[in-house]
């Protein structure tokens, strides 16, 4: 695997130095590494390395800057690189045009708490959003929108070779001088007045002290350094306060420094001075901000103090300087907490898997919106796919109506309910796409088929979009197929789609997973109803949606079928149907127990409970038959309107009876012919009751009481 990491600048600084120890570090595992950035004094120690760097002006904050995406994309292509890995905004938005030109993943790492404008917004496009502090992380989820499931905790590492431990200070008397640093980039946000303040306060309380000030401003600037040696002239810091500019020796500060202040006024996003002046055994005092607390616990590592409070900072720096064993103390237990969680080695190994991750993992959206049934028939859909691609992150963009009756399926990684009707409306089309869009999918299987859906990919800019051509809209897929006309069986159907995604081996077989909720529930009523494992049960969902009322057997004949049954075979009859069958159910005798009236009690996963239970269902072209078939459960199939050859599922025990007439298949709503829905009204109960029989003389496929 080869990376590129882009960041502005490699000049001396926290970000820096740790794009200098991952790359560095990641080239002794082996692993192929590419920095790029505008140079610095770190280039030079890269380099010595045998790390390649490229030197593009990747800092300029301008428009123009995105005449680079051309460029960087030949970088890529000559290194072969595999994931782009970018560290701040300008940068980011080269790099992220870049990886989609190139069609390379993309990671991003927040180093700093970024204003919520739309420049800021690519440092959350990542595919992987690392952060270097839980509180980096609430920050790009609440005010960034991005899933948690996509944020990446890796706290920053050091390399503890070159920040060796030497506690050994604070044994023995007290210096003749105390030393304390401040070290960190010349800007107000660091709080260097602030702390020259509370300096002026400690040397009032009459410590012989002697400050070092570390760092210094971006090139070319010096307004703030100016602002700085104004402030210690103005408090007569003169003799006790040295500048001593950006230094690269930091280990070798730390080491005699007697303590690290850090000042800063805003939320720190990690604050990896601190880990260092751990390593090395210095104790901290330092503001309660941001990532800070993520290293120091007040009072056990280290003292932290409100930020702006310089009478604070003052009382906090003179405690340790008079309590030289609580230092070491302090000390000690800072180096043990680095060596546990703040240590280079767990830095590298995190931002690995997360490389690996992004590069071994597409995010698949299947698309599935009709009606349960065909939901159900997809199941095989999704196994086939969890099988080509084992470490894929899965999703189906399901009804929310249907949703809770996937939501123990083992292929995928995610149910994305979404409200159908809403689809119907632009509004609600370009939202969605919009949120699809944050999810970063790479693959879009269409199942559904439709203009919609099809511009509902294309809108999400899912850059693979797999599904059948039905029209113009079907333009808008990248690998169509184009034989939905044929009349294939449903899964037989998905598989021509599914064989262009590289998926090569078709399994029919239909599965639903019970909810242990549901099916408690549903045991307790069979107890209720005191029906022993023995008893055959056979099922009359009798309901079709309002739409297809001509797929509905007349409900005379489940009548007369209901008592046939009652009279001829030794079984309970059960109803079953939602709550706009409750109708049909109402003339059907219940006085004697034999049949049992479950109409518009159960929802959807009680349903798929209660069908496993029986041992023969009889329905037509509806859910239940679908339920059945994925539960293992035999079943006499009644098509009218639609082709059995199009929609029966597939599995053992299903036995489909249709009559073929000149007028089979129709597909519509209503019938027309002066035979009222005649298709059906030629499948006699006789015919069906033969059925019944010989299946419940038959082994079950499926039966748990």
């Amino acid at each position: 695997m080869k990376v590129l990491q882009m960041l502005p600048a490699l000049e001396l600084g926290g970000v820096e130095r740790g794009t200098v120890d991952l790359a560095r570090a990641l080239k002794s595992r082996g692993e192929g590494i590419v920095v790029m950035s505008s140079g610095g004094a770190l280039v030079e120690e890269l380099e010595r390395s045998g790390i390649t760097h490229y030197s593009l002006p990747i800092a300029k904050k301008s428009i123009f800057s995105l005449a680079l995406v051309a460029r960087v994309v030949e970088v890529i292509r000559k290194e072969r690189i595999d994931v782009i890995h970018a560290r701040s905004r300008v940068p980011a938005w080269i790099g992220w045009l870049a990886a989609k030109r190139a069609k390379i993943p993309f990671v991003t790492t927040c180093h700093g708490y970024y204003s919520a404008h739309f420049l800021s917004r690519v440092m959350a496009w990542g595919e992987k959003v690392i952060v270097p502090s839980s509180s980096i992380a609430r920050h790009m989820i609440e005010d960034f929108g991005v899933r948690p499931d996509r944020v990446v905790l890796v706290p920053r590492g050091v390399d503890l070779t070159q920040f060796p431990f030497h506690p050994e200070k604070y044994d023995g008397p007290a210096p003749k001088i105390y030393r304390i640093l401040n070290l960190g980039r010349f800007t107000p946000i660091k709080g260097q007045l602030e702390f020259l303040r509370a300096i002026h306060r400690v040397r009032q309380m009459g410590f012989p002290i002697e400050v070092w000030l570390a760092g210094g401003e971006a090139k070319g600037r010096n307004r703030y350094t100016r602002e700085i040696e104004k402030t210690i002239r103005q408090l007569g810091l003169q003799k006790i306060v040295k500048i001593l500019g950006v230094r690269r020796n930091v280990a070798e500060l730390l080491r005699d420094a007697d303590l690290l202040v850090v000042s800063s006024l805003v939320p720190e996003a990690f604050g990896r001075v601190l880990i260092e002046a751990g390593s090395v055994g210095t104790a901290c005092v330092a503001t309660r901000l941001g990532g800070i607390l993520d290293v120091i616990e007040d009072g056990k590592d280290g003292l932290l103090v409100p930020p702006q409070d310089e009478e604070a900072m003052a009382r906090a720096i003179g405690r340790l300087l008079e309590t030289r064993q609580e230092c070491r103390q302090m000390a000690e237990r800072l180096r043990a907490k680095v060596e546990q969680r703040f240590s280079l080695e767990p830095m590298v190994q995190k931002t690995l898997e997360v490389y690996r991750q992004v590069r071994n993992e597409k995010r698949i959206l299947v698309i599935k919106l009709g009606a349960l049934g065909d939901v159900i028939l997809a199941t095989p859909s999704l196994r086939m796919i969890r099988k080509r691609f084992p470490e894929s992150h899965l999703t189906l963009l399901v009804d929310s109506r249907y949703a809770a009756t996937l939501s123990h399926c083992p292929y995928l990684n995610e149910v994305l309910p979404v409200e159908r009707e809403k689809l119907r409306t632009w509004t609600g089309l370009f939202r969605l796409a919009s949120r699809l869009r944050r999810e970063r999918f790479h693959v879009s299987v269409d199942f559904q088929n439709t203009k919609r859906t099809h511009l509902l990919a294309f809108l999400a800019r899912i850059p693979e979009r797999y599904g059948f051509y039905r029209g113009p809209f079907g333009g808008l897929l990248t690998h169509p197929d184009f034989g939905y006309a044929n009349p294939d069986p449903p899964v037989r159907h998905q598989f021509k789609v599914l064989s262009r995604l590289g998926v090569t081996q078709l399994d029919e077989r239909l599965e639903l997973w019970a909810d242990p909720a549901a099916e408690a529930k549903v045991n307790h009523w069979v107890e209720e109803k005191k029906l022993a494992p023995e008893t055959k049960l056979v099922g009359l969902a009798m309901g079709s949606s309002a739409r297809w009322a001509t797929k509905r057997w007349p409900i005379e004949y489940y009548r007369t079928l209901a008592e046939q049954l009652i009279k001829e075979s030794d079984c309970r009859v059960v109803l079953l149907g939602s709550r706009e069958d409750e109708a049909l159910a109402g003339d059907f005798p219940t006085d004697s127990g034999r049949i049992i009236n479950w109409v518009g009690q159960t929802s959807l996963t009680e349903l798929v409970s209660l069908i496993k239970k029986l041992n023969v269902l009889v329905t037509g072209d509806t859910a239940a038959l679908h339920i059945a078939a994925a539960m293992g459960v035999r079943t006499v199939a009644l098509f009218g309107p639609t082709d059995p050859r199009r929609h029966a599922p597939p599995g053992r025990g299903i036995t489909v009876l249709t009559r073929r007439l000149p007028c089979q298949p129709c597909y519509k709503g209503v019938c027309h012919n002066l035979e009222n829905l005649a298709c059906l009204k030629k499948i006699g109960v006789e015919e069906v009751f033969e059925m019944v029989r010989k299946n419940l003389a038959d082994a079950p496929l499926a039966k748990a009481i």
